[in-house]
């Protein structure tokens, strides 16, 4: 790739970082993906609302490669929005991939797929229907990771990131005059019981691998000193190496809330939301990604555990074969989710390299 190539990729992934929109709103950043790549390339581009893909079509009874970034950024507490994730530099990845297929032919069709909200979970199930519907036989994509040395690529076969959902846990009683706390049914011991076993639900037998049960918060009652509580609400992000250890986890949840309900005699109801399932490497995609590396004279990591957070990029590995990889930041940058972090412009050849190398794979 030469230098002016990547001087209009660094510029687009700029111009992105300044226009950052939450997740599901992703209006303008779409708009300036989809001008780059009309402006600069020869790409059939299919625009489906909330996100689009771009294809390099060679010709039917081709193998179908997919290639995935998200646009979306994070939503601050105040209310703005700010690429703290590095989406952005996915994005534009993505887009200087378009921009090297130009005038290439390679014996199989490529699509970019540039995909909404993947921080609340929603964009991977929505666009989850494009990997039927277009054949697709693999499907790539990468994270930069804080941490690792700069422009490493991590390789993690079997689970590379885990699974998550929120719940709420409602207990619903019955609020009383707070002299008469006995007339009341109050939940807050319900709720707290609950709160009470969460430490403990962690290292049993009956799980493969980690599970989490973290409590993000809590709304008991409220402040009026003259009125017991009578609802209370918890909240926890569950996260697993492997989703059937998720669902028991939250079986488990939910049976110690009915028990502690039903002493307390209250009622208790769940709620769930950004479920993320588990991302799981193909062996032979990850290995792809390895030769690729290795042509290109790439230092590759083999983390040792799954990444704890997650990525709806699995919803797609349910469908199709397909690898997610890391490309590290650096050792010492700023962690992700934090007002330090901003995409480090200095991967990108790495990770426009990578995509063209699995791309040029026969």
């Amino acid at each position: 790739m030469d230098q002016t190539t990547l001087d209009k990729i660094m510029a687009l992934r700029k111009e992105l970082h300044t226009s950052a929109e939450p997740s599901g709103e992703e209006r303008k950043t779409k708009e300036i993906l989809e001008r780059f790549l009309r402006e600069n390339t020869t790409l059939r581009l299919a625009d489906k609302g909330k996100w689009f893909f771009a294809a390099h079509e060679e010709g039917d009874f081709l193998p179908n490669i997919a290639f995935r970034a998200d646009m979306d950024a994070l939503t601050l507490p105040s209310g703005e929005a700010s690429h703290l994730c590095g989406h952005d530099g996915h994005s534009a990845t993505l887009a200087g991939l378009g921009l090297l297929l130009e005038g290439k032919t390679l014996g199989k069709n490529i699509f970019l797929l540039f995909q909404h909200a993947e921080e609340t979970g929603l964009g991977g199930a929505d666009c989850r229907p494009f990997i039927m519907e277009n054949k697709i036989d693999e499907i790539y994509a990468y994270h930069n990771i804080p941490g690792w040395p700069e422009g490493s690529v991590l390789l993690r076969p079997g689970t590379f990131a885990c699974s998550s959902r929120g719940m709420t846990v409602r207990f619903e009683g019955r609020p009383s005059h707070a002299a008469y706390p006995e007339a009341g049914i109050n939940p807050a011991f319900a709720a707290a019981a609950l709160i009470a076993a969460l430490p403990g639900l962690l290292t049993s037998e009956q799980y493969r691998g980690m599970v989490l049960s973290t409590l993000v918060g809590a709304e008991i009652g409220s402040k009026s000193f003259g009125t017991a509580a009578g609802k209370a609400e918890v909240y926890l992000t569950l996260r697993a190496w492997h989703e059937e250890d998720l669902d028991k986890l939250q079986s488990t949840i939910e049976s110690i809330s009915r028990q502690a309900a039903e002493r307390d005699g209250a009622e208790v109801s769940f709620a769930f939301c950004e479920e993320f399932p588990e991302t799981v490497n193909d062996e032979s995609c990850l290995c792809k990604v390895a030769d690729a590396c290795a042509k290109l004279g790439l230092k590759t990591e083999a983390p040792p555990e799954p990444f704890r957070w997650s990525e709806d990029f699995g919803h797609y590995l349910k469908d199709a074969k397909g690898a997610m990889y890391g490309i590290g930041d650096g050792t010492e940058y700023p962690q992700l989710h934090t007002e330090d972090f901003s995409f480090n412009d200095r991967i990108i050849a790495t990770a426009v390299g990578v995509f063209e190398a699995l791309v040029r794979q026969k």
